[in-house]
């Protein structure tokens, strides 16, 4: 790309045409009738004689600072020829310099405005004028954009704990924004966050719930108190056929009582899949039926030789036991018969060991019979320890 050259020197003319010779060039402060020096050449080290007097060709050497000047024209009489305000210098970064308002129209099938940068410096800076070094936008040569920063980081980087507002008839409905410690997208007044894919609702957030129309991928061995636990997860730790008392009067959600019930084969088929007709075959179709716990204790199935010389045995799973006690035997350690007798000639036999009468004559008497041990029974209709009920309820 090649552009014009500027002017070398600034060169002025009289109305008719000829060079203004010995004309004085005043430079102000813009706005102003302050004086503001210009400079002989690009290092600025020497100061032109202002008003500035034009050589015989009406030219001079004019450096301009990083002011904005106010330039007065007058020809050799010091009479004025005109006055030209709001005159900026271009700048090593950017050249030209436009200043007060600028409009750029253009009625073409091409960019209306158009910025190139061969160099290494941005391509666009927008400065606050009360203070030059707040950068409020940029872009630079990377393409990337910042607003509040000179140093943008991502093709779009808001600084300063900015947000960005996502606005409806100039109300921010939505707002991005971020601190130091967090990172926030907030929804404005009673709004729904909707996150959609090809037109399509996925997953919505709204002021009392949130929804979703897809797999939420989670953890699949949760370990930290905020982790949420998979469907997965809960089937491994819970699975279907799980029994466990419970202190309620009703089974609480994926969970039934056992009660015997025969429940559908189809709507139930992980537990139909579980425990299969073990407790019940229900109608031998379409049913089976969950365990029946009403007024029973559990006990754990097979042989545990822990305990006694003949061990304790379960019944198999699903197996009914009905109540007994073990086998025993009840001794007599002894005891005493009281006989009353009126027969004034028995007497005791003191050369008998076995405890016997005798008459008068020195014959034994001795007689036989049934002595029946009773003992009393009390108590109710069942054995059993003491307890409470519970409510057993099987995993679904």
């Amino acid at each position: 790309m090649t552009v014009l050259t500027p002017a070398a020197k600034m060169q002025f003319f009289a109305a008719s045409g000829i060079p203004l010779a010995g004309g004085l060039l005043y430079t102000y402060a813009a706005g102003t009738t302050t004086p503001s020096a210009t400079y002989t050449d690009s290092s600025g080290g020497t100061a032109n004689s202002n008003p500035i007097v034009l050589d015989a060709r009406g030219e001079a050497n004019v450096w301009l600072g990083a002011a904005t000047y106010k330039f007065k024209l007058c020809d050799s009489t010091n009479t004025e020829i005109w006055t030209v305000d709001n005159i900026s210098a271009p700048t090593s970064a950017l050249s030209p310099v436009l200043s007060g308002n600028v409009t750029v129209s253009s009625n073409s099938s091409g960019a209306a405005f158009k910025v190139t940068q061969t160099g290494t410096g941005a391509i666009f800076v927008a400065q606050n004028s009360a203070d030059p070094n707040l950068i409020p936008f940029i872009v630079n040569a990377s393409n990337n954009v910042g607003i509040q920063t000179s140093a943008p980081g991502a093709a779009l980087d808001v600084a300063n704990n900015g947000a960005i507002w996502l606005s409806n008839s100039g109300v921010a409905r939505s707002i991005i924004s971020a601190d130091g410690s967090n990172s926030y997208y907030s929804a404005e007044g009673a709004r729904s966050i909707v996150l959609k894919a090809n037109g399509t609702t996925l997953f919505t957030i709204n002021t009392t719930n949130a929804t979703a129309t897809i797999p939420i991928v989670l953890p699949a061995d949760p370990t930290t108190a905020l982790q949420a636990s998979t469907k997965q997860y809960v089937d491994t730790v819970m699975p279907s056929g799980m029994i466990m008392p419970f202190a309620g009067t009703s089974a609480p959600t994926s969970w039934l009582a056992c009660n015997g019930a025969a429940i559908s084969r189809s709507t139930y088929a992980t537990l139909y899949n579980a425990i299969g007709t073990t407790w019940g075959t229900g109608d031998g179709s379409t049913t089976f039926n969950v365990p029946d716990l009403r007024g029973m204790f559990l006990r754990g199935t097979g042989t545990n030789a822990t305990g006694s010389s003949s061990g304790a045995v379960g019944p198999s799973v699903g197996a009914y036991a009905a109540d007994t006690y073990l086998n025993h035997t009840h001794t007599d350690s002894g005891h005493t018969h009281t006989i009353a007798q009126s027969n004034s000639s028995l007497v005791w036999n003191t050369t008998s060991t076995s405890g016997s009468f005798v008459n008068a004559t020195g014959s034994t008497t001795t007689s036989t019979g049934t002595a029946n041990i009773q003992a009393s029974t009390t108590g109710g209709t069942e054995t059993k320890p003491k307890n409470y009920g519970v409510l057993y309820i099987i995993k679904t």
